[in-house]
Order: C-alpha cells, then structure tokens, then sequence
C-alpha cells in the first residue's frame, strides 16, 4: 500500500541521489528517520548496508544537526548512511 501511495516521493528521491551520484562532486547522504523534536542526545546510530540493523524510526533534529557537523570532513566518501536512534 505504502509504495502505491509513495511511488512518486520515492522516484523522486530516487532522481535526487542519482544526480548527487552522478555530480562528480565528493559526496555523503545522510538520510535521517522521521524527524522529532528533542534536545541533542549525541546518542545515535549511523549505519551503512548490513550496519543499518537495529535502527529505529525517529531521531531529534538536534542530531540530525550534529551528524551533518560530524560528517563534513568524514574522508569516507561517496556513501549513503542511514540515521536514527
């Protein structure tokens, strides 16, 4: 039901990270779990692939804030990680 309903949100998300992809720009997406409101925790999990286990559906835009500050120099590019408690 879910992809019925999201199929264009979904294309489109798909359009967006294939032209980050495609820029020939360094990259990393962070893509956070539904948004919350919340002081900062620090407390969060990052994950990539098979890491992504475990992770919830929410996350305080504080840490979302604070995974974005962490990312910038992160020398590992080119990957898209998941974000959330």
């Amino acid at each position: 039901m879910f992809g019925l309903l999201l199929r264009a949100v979904l294309a489109d998300h798909n359009e967006q990270e294939a032209l980050v992809r495609a820029s020939g720009l360094d990259w990393t997406i962070l893509r956070p779990a539904a948004f919350a409101n919340g002081p900062r925790t620090g407390s969060y999990h990052v994950g990539f692939g098979t890491d992504a286990k475990g992770l919830t559906m929410k996350i305080a835009r504080a840490d979302v804030a604070d995974a974005l500050l962490k990312h910038v120099d992160d020398p590992a590019l080119g990957r898209a990680l998941a974000l959330s408690y």
